[in-house]
């Protein structure tokens, strides 16, 4: 199973929390326009005694926004983009770093799509959660080994593939992304 970091970078989707409080800032926007229903809610008062959380407490970064009013259609056009880019920021600096790079991944090259089904493996490499990996075996069930059973001297983690003494290749993880083909040849992930 990957790390919802993992899988929301791959997919280039928000997480539920960030994608939830944007439209409640969307929302919060939107009532800021004269002909809105709840856009007497804007001139309410703040509560005296904050107990649960209202959409006012969005009004800073809404209100800048719309301190003039908004008062045509491409102006809260604008202004839903800046919070969604503000939104898109926020949860790409909030993304932990990817296990297998120790960095955050590059976009998956589109030849992916040109692959066989049956190389769904990568996906599976690149969040250093592959069921044949023993590293992997070792972290769900106790009493396994996490050396690599082929040289039997390092721990056989998705790093160790590209390493290993055993079967010598000049690709590297990297490849994970930039070289899908050869990887899968590699490692005869199309049998």
């Amino acid at each position: 199973m990957s790390h919802t970091d993992h899988l929301h970078v791959e997919t280039k989707l928000l997480p539920v929390k960030y994608h939830s409080e944007l439209l409640a800032k969307q929302y919060w926007l939107s009532c800021y326009q004269s002909h809105q229903p709840c856009h007497h809610l804007t001139t309410l008062p703040a509560p005296a005694r904050n107990m649960k959380g209202t959409l006012m407490k969005y009004n800073s970064e809404v209100v800048p926004l719309s301190d003039e009013g908004i008062t045509d259609v491409d102006t809260y056009r604008d202004c839903l983009r800046t919070l969604h880019s503000q939104a898109v920021v926020e949860a790409k600096t909030n993304f932990v770093p990817n296990r297998v790079l120790g960095a955050s991944p590059p976009d998956i090259s589109p030849l992916e799509s040109l692959l066989p089904r049956s190389v769904h493996t990568l996906a599976q490499l690149r969040s250093g959660r592959y069921r044949l990996l023993n590293s992997y075996k070792a972290r769900i069930t106790s009493g396994i080994s996490d050396v690599c059973p082929e040289c039997g001297v390092a721990t056989h983690s998705v790093e160790h593939l590209f390493n290993c003494q055993s079967h010598q290749t000049q690709l590297t993880v990297q490849d994970l992304w930039d070289n899908l083909a050869a990887v899968a040849d590699f490692l005869n992930l199309d049998n």
